[in-house]
């Protein structure tokens, strides 16, 4: 009910900011002359439902307005709280009937008519809303806020000559002003009359002739016609008259990429940073729109670094502008120089997640896990119930080994996790299958992975994980098979899905098909990835196909450069020393 109040209101005082109706009926009523007691009981009453009302003791005050009611019923104040509180708990019908009543009662009160006219604006009851609108108007035809209120109802109603003629009315009362002729503008070209339109920014022109402002927006009126050779003259004018107009340089930038002139584009924007007379609410605005091009032109790097330099210096408690030099320096690969402005946005807004997370993503990116654990543990101190910061937490305590405190942290967020965010629910359960598998509790990590691929039946990552897991342990290949064959089919060019396929086949002694796809493996192998373990089961691979020894001297091959990879176990020593095994 609370919420639906202050709906109510915020639409009541918008409306008497620009807007104001009301509608006033022939019939006019007497008031009732109460007693001197009557009179000071409901004073009394009226005053406290008044009071109610400010205190948020809304069932309250509806009552206490019904008992100023039954002392005068014909009391328009009365009558206009209760229906203003009737609309506030959504009883429309109601409220309509108490708000009429009260302009029904005392016709040319002001307030009761915006009350009446919020209310059926609200309600998209144009049509009577524009009826008291005009009754209204002719009571108040002084006050400013009627023809703001009618023009607005006009322009709903997409009577735009109606509404052009309200803005007229204030034009004749005020002389010209910006925003009625912004105002008519718009409504101009609603109504298909561009002339006309272009017409009003004239006046502003003439009557401010050294506000240059109106010019470029003239400019942009000939770009939008296409008619890009007067706004290029009308730019360069003002770029001469005024050198310092942040605005000419703007659109002057769209001119340029208009006419595939992108490098003069940049430079336009590029000046419009620089300038002092520019609000930094739009020149972060323009960074973001600009920010890629601006990090990957190669041949300016050194222009585009002093020119974040000059905005982060100027603009030092501006997250964005950090946020965008951040971008430029990890673009760089200066990402401990990127973490120092996450730090800087961070002490800004300590309670901005996407900072936080982009800080932990850099920690992430460079494997510094001790300091991972450290910036989680901030995360998790200012924005507690994000389970995000304990995943990434759990990950560094798992690349430390720390395999019982990851699995405390993953447990503890698992009740954070909204219902609809199942993706994360089921990268928290393969976490703790990884930690399960680490701990040797296989049966809890191959339960942990049921786990996660039910929150998520298209998590690839657990079903390759869970397949190989389950290949390791010679338990339910055919299952395992299932599961690896849809990664394969889902990302037929990965290597890792690819080998895992392969060593299940391989479990089944389905040597053949095991060489087809191992060897589909390493083709594919990424030149940065850690190849060891997928070159020794190509070597096993082949010595199992090989019965007549055929491929023996290559598997012995493989196993040489799987250890040669980092691959160290003794198993794989023992292999290269026997010359394979006994088939």
């Amino acid at each position: 009910m609370h919420k639906k109040y202050y709906l109510f209101l915020f639409v009541f005082f918008c409306l008497l900011s620009c807007s104001v109706q009301n509608r006033l009926l022939e019939k006019s009523y007497l008031k009732i002359r109460l007693s001197d007691a009557a009179q000071r009981q409901f004073d009394y009453y009226y005053y406290e439902g008044l009071r109610m009302k400010d205190d948020q003791k809304y069932d309250q005050a509806l009552e206490t307005f019904r008992m100023c009611l039954s002392i005068d019923s014909l009391d328009a104040g009365a009558q206009s709280e209760i229906g203003m509180l009737y609309a506030a708990i959504g009883l429309n019908d109601a409220a309509v009937k108490f708000l009429e009543n009260a302009v029904k009662f005392d016709p040319t009160n002001w307030w009761y008519n915006v009350r009446l006219i919020s209310f059926h604006t609200e309600q998209k009851n144009w049509q009577r809303a524009i009826q008291i609108a005009n009754e209204l108007q002719k009571n108040y035809h002084h006050k400013e806020d009627i023809y703001n209120v009618l023009a607005s109802l006009f322009k709903e109603t997409k009577d735009y000559n109606k509404a052009i003629a309200a803005y007229d009315h204030l034009e004749m009362m005020n002389g010209i002003e910006e925003s009625l002729s912004f105002n008519k503008f718009q409504l101009y070209i609603l109504s298909n009359k561009p002339k006309k339109a272009i017409a009003e920014i004239d006046k502003l022109i003439n009557k401010y002739p050294t506000e240059t402002r109106y010019r470029v927006l003239r400019g942009d009126i000939f770009m939008q016609q296409k008619m890009l050779d007067r706004a290029f003259i009308i730019y360069q004018q003002v770029l001469q008259d005024d050198p310092q107009n942040a605005n000419v340089y703007i659109s002057l930038s769209e001119y340029y990429n208009t006419v595939n002139q992108p490098e003069n584009a940049m430079k336009s924007i590029m000046s419009a940073l620089k300038n002092d007379h520019l609000d930094v609410e739009i020149k972060v605005q323009m960074l973001g729109q600009y920010v890629e091009k601006l990090v990957q032109d190669s041949t300016k790097f050194a222009e585009t670094e002093s020119l974040f330099k000059l905005l982060v210096d100027r603009y030092p408690l501006e997250e964005q502008v950090h946020g965008y030099y951040a971008r430029f320096l990890q673009f760089r690969n200066r990402n401990f120089e990127a973490i120092s402005e996450f730090e800087t946005m961070l002490n800004i807004n300590p309670k901005n997640d996407q900072t936080w997370l982009r800080l932990i993503l850099a920690y992430l990116a460079d494997r510094n896990y001790n300091q991972l654990m450290t910036v989680t543990e901030r995360a998790i101190g200012n924005l507690p119930e994000v389970p995000t910061w304990y995943f990434y937490r759990g990950v560094a305590q798992f690349q430390l080994n720390l395999y019982l405190e990851s699995l405390k942290t993953y447990q503890k967020a698992l009740p954070l996790i909204a219902p609809e965010q199942s993706s994360l629910k089921s990268d928290f359960y393969a976490q703790i299958a990884d930690v399960y598998y680490k701990l040797e509790k296989k049966d809890s990590a191959f339960v942990a992975y049921e786990a996660s691929l039910a929150a998520n039946p298209k998590n690839i990552i657990v079903m390759n994980n869970y397949s190989y897991y389950l290949s390791l342990e010679k338990t339910e290949l055919k299952k395992a098979e299932l599961m690896s064959g849809k990664t394969v089919e889902l990302e037929p060019k990965n290597s890792t899905y690819l080998d895992t396929y392969a060593w299940i086949l391989y479990q089944q002694g389905n040597y053949s098909l095991a060489k087809f796809y191992i060897e589909k493996a390493v083709d594919n192998l990424p030149k940065e990835d850690d190849h060891g373990i997928i070159l020794e089961h190509y070597g096993d691979i082949l010595w199992m196909y090989s019965i007549d020894g055929s491929e023996d001297a290559k598997a012995l091959e493989m196993w040489q450069k799987s250890l040669d990879a980092g691959n160290k176990t003794e198993e794989l020593k023992q292999k290269i020393e026997n010359k394979g095994w006994k088939r």
